[in-house]
């Protein structure tokens, strides 16, 4: 049996803990011991790690240890010393989540002193962003879709919720309150929406990762509560998604949205802004619709688009096959 440790600097409710989740899940338990460390105990979320605990086992690194694979899901700078003397392993591999502080000097630093043999990562955008970055990088990375679980979205999807819909257009957006997430272009297309006097309702499901993040959130669109309704961190979206006509991802930067692929399972197109790996998860006016990011005055002139194509862009989502059978193959190969 192969024992695979999951390293993190905290367990939240991110894109990084359900995409392991949904990794640990397909893995068979008589082929796996499945284990996790986490070093941030204070801001980890508790629902969140009670769904860790039904599937792996947690593993203090400060003791010896004796693994098969170790999968950095994020960068662990600040122990690392303590990994190299403690965690006894064959193979080192990073994940590559997202851009943010110390995921690409980890990276570098791992690639020179040799303790990281591959870099996954889940789209040719952040693929050729690092290989930008650090060129060493190029031999070394691999793609790897996103892993979700198809029939657990489809069948929460059915769970009968009741909501008030727009009579022009409904809205949900599955986002944690920060920045990068884009809820100021939220509040601009919202006042887009009602300067053109579209009856709408829009959900938005989330909440920040600290105090001063969500009550920015919280303040920047209350005034518009009677169109925005904020329901909180939700553990089944998918509902809402697929009661929605769009699901929305204003986002700066991604490296690739979960949300669109859930919503798209679902058979819901998304709006999206027009960050890079965007392009490889929808075609405009095929299964979605993409808005330039640095160009939000001309969002007026798309309302009409909105509109008009959700009936014809939700039959053409329908059609979205999700490959999950592949991307199950070539984490097995590596694992």
């Amino acid at each position: 049996m192969k024992r695979i440790l999951f390293y993190f600097s905290g367990i939240y409710n991110g894109g990084t803990e359900i995409e392991t989740l949904n990794l640990m899940k397909s893995l068979k338990k008589e082929e796996y011991q499945l284990l996790y460390y986490y070093q941030d105990k204070e801001n980890s979320y508790s629902n969140m790690l009670d769904k860790f605990n039904e599937v792996a086992k947690y593993e203090d690194i400060y003791l010896p240890t004796q693994i098969d694979t170790l999968i950095y899901c994020t960068e662990a700078s600040s122990e690392i010393e303590i990994i190299m003397k403690n965690v006894h392993y064959k193979n080192a591999y990073f994940w590559f989540h997202y851009f943010g502080c110390g995921q690409e000097e980890f990276m570098i630093d791992g690639i020179e002193k040799n303790y990281i043999k591959k870099i996954i990562t889940v789209s040719n955008y952040a693929k050729n962003k690092l290989i930008s970055i650090y060129p060493k990088s190029k031999n070394i990375i691999e793609i790897i879709s996103n892993i979700l679980d198809e029939k657990q979205i489809k069948e929460k999807s059915k769970e009968h919720i009741s909501i008030e819909k727009g009579k022009d257009l409904t809205l949900v957006t599955v986002a944690r309150f920060a920045p990068v997430k884009g809820y100021n272009r939220v509040k601009y297309l919202a006042e887009r929406l009602l300067k053109n006097n579209i009856d709408f309702k829009w959900y938005v499901l989330g909440k920040g990762s600290n105090e001063k993040e969500h009550n920015e959130v919280v303040n920047m669109l209350e005034p518009y509560s009677n169109n925005i309704i904020m329901l909180g961190h939700k553990d089944n979206p998918y509902c809402y998604m697929k009661n929605s006509d769009y699901t929305v991802l204003l986002s700066e930067r991604e490296t690739s949205g979960l949300v669109i692929t859930e919503s798209k399972i679902v058979g819901t197109p998304c709006i999206v802004t027009d960050f890079e790996a965007a392009f490889e998860q929808i075609t405009d006016l095929k299964d979605g619709i993409i808005l330039e990011r640095n160009n939000i005055e001309n969002w007026e002139n798309r309302i009409s688009e909105i509109i008009q194509n959700k009936s014809k862009l939700k039959e053409q989502v329908a059609d979205f096959t999700y490959d999950i059978g592949n991307i199950e193959k070539r984490w097995k190969e590596i694992l």
